[in-house]
C-alpha cells in the first residue's frame, strides 16, 4: 500500500481485531512515508453505528458522540485536496476510555506507556459461581488448590447477549453477565475493591494452566468490570480451542490442528482476547475473571471429542476441566494498565 489509511472501529465490534493489525501492519509495511502514518479510532460503539453516546442502554457521554462525517471529510480534504487544515499534526491514535468517558490522543498502539500488568487467578479451589472464593490478584500464587467444573456440551454456559432485543451477531455491548455467572461451570474471580482507579487501555491476554478429561475442549476468558452495586460490565474475551493451543499449528487446513490433547494432562493455553478494551475500573468497583468452556450461543458448545467433523458431529462427552493456579502454573491475565500520571489529552 502506498496510500495513507485511517481505520475505525468499537470495543464492541465482532470486526475489531482488523482494526489494529492494520494499524501496526501499515507503520510496518507501507511502502511509502505517507502510507507509514496510519491514523487509528476506536470508540464506546459496536460495529454500526458508530459515533453515538449510547449503547446496549449505557450513556459514554457527549464526547462519545463525535462528528464522524466530520473528522472523515477533514481527512480527506488533506489528503485527496491537498488542503492544509492541520490534520497531518493530529495524533494518529484516538481510543475511547469508558468509565472515564473520554478520549486519549496517543502516539502508538499500544499506548506507550502501558505498563503490562498480571493478574493472577488466587483462591482455594472453590472459585465455582459468583457465590465462590475466586480472587484476582497482583500478587503471584505459591501453593494452592485447583478450581474444577464440569463442562457438559448438552447444557452449555449462556451468553447475555441472546437476549437482548437487538442482538445481532456482534457484541452488543457492556452488558451484565451475573445469569451468565451463577452456574458451577463458571469460575469467578474477583479483585478485592479497588481503592484506586485502574485504567486499562489495549490488547489483553490471559494464560491459562488446564486440564481437561476429554480428549478436546474449549477455554474461555472474560474480562469484566462489577460495579458497587453488584452489577456487571462485559468488557472483552479470549477463546482457546484446546487442539489449537500451539501458534504454528493454527493454520486452517495443516493436519497438526486436528491433534487432540492428552486426557488429565495439564498444557499452558495462550488466549489473545478478541478484542482490546478502554475502560477506567473505578474506586468503589471491581476487576473480575470469568472462566468456563461454553457462552452459547455466542459461540457454539465444543462436544469435547475431538473428531474431525466439526459442526456436522453428534456425539458428546461430559468433561471435567481443571484450572491450576499455583507456583509451577501460574495462571493469569494480562492487562494493559495506564499509570495514573498519564494524561488524557
Amino acid at each position: 500500500m502506498t496510500v495513507p489509511s485511517l481505520a475505525a472501529s468499537g470495543w464492541f465490534d465482532a470486526d475489531h481485531p482488523g482494526t489494529p493489525m492494520n494499524f501496526l501492519a501499515m507503520k510496518q509495511y507501507g511502502a511509502t512515508p505517507e502510507a507509514r502514518r496510519p491514523k487509528l479510532v476506536i470508540g464506546p460503539w459496536s460495529h454500526w453505528p458508530i459515533a453515538t453516546r449510547y449503547l446496549a442502554g449505557i450513556d459514554y457521554g457527549a464526547d462519545a458522540a463525535i462528528d464522524w462525517n466530520g473528522y472523515v471529510t477533514r481527512w480527506f480534504d488533506h489528503h485527496l485536496k491537498g488542503i492544509d487544515n492541520g490534520e497531518e499534526n493530529d495524533a494518529p491514535v484516538y481510543v475511547f476510555v469508558m468509565g472515564a468517558n473520554k478520549w486519549r490522543a496517543e502516539q502508538d498502539w499500544p499506548l506507550p506507556q502501558t505498563q503490562w500488568t498480571k493478574y493472577y487467578l488466587r483462591g482455594q479451589g472453590r472459585a465455582n459461581s459468583i457465590g465462590g472464593d475466586g480472587v484476582l490478584s497482583t500478587e503471584a500464587p505459591v501453593k494452592e488448590s485447583a478450581d474444577t467444573y464440569v463442562y457438559d456440551p448438552a447444557n452449555p454456559t449462556r451468553d447475555p447477549f441472546s437476549v437482548y432485543p437487538n442482538h445481532n451477531g456482534h457484541v452488543d455491548g457492556a452488558l451484565d453477565t451475573r445469569l451468565s455467572a451463577i452456574g458451577d461451570d463458571v469460575l469467578v474471580h474477583t479483585t478485592p475493591v479497588l481503592t484506586d482507579d485502574v485504567e486499562v487501555v489495549g490488547p489483553i491476554t490471559g494464560k491459562l494452566f488446564a486440564a481437561t478429561s476429554a480428549q478436546d475442549t474449549d477455554w474461555m476468558m472474560r474480562l469484566i468490570d462489577v460495579r458497587p452495586d453488584g452489577s456487571t460490565a462485559f468488557l472483552s474475551e479470549g477463546v482457546m480451542r484446546a487442539r489449537n493451543r500451539d501458534p504454528e499449528n493454527r493454520g486452517l487446513f495443516t493436519p497438526e490442528r486436528l491433534s487432540t490433547i492428552e486426557p488429565n494432562r495439564v498444557y499452558e493455553y495462550t488466549l489473545e482476547f478478541w478484542r482490546g478494551t478502554g475502560n477506567l475500573f473505578q474506586k468503589g468497583h471491581w476487576i473480575r475473571l470469568e472462566i468456563s468452556s461454553s457462552y452459547y450461543p455466542f459461540y457454539f458448545p465444543n462436544l469435547n471429542t475431538g473428531e474431525d467433523n466439526v459442526g456436522l458431529a453428534t456425539r458428546r462427552v461430559v468433561a471435567t476441566q481443571k484450572i491450576h493456579h499455583d507456583s509451577q502454573y501460574p495462571s493469569h491475565v494480562v492487562l494493559p494498565v495506564i499509570p495514573p500520571t498519564s494524561s488524557r489529552p
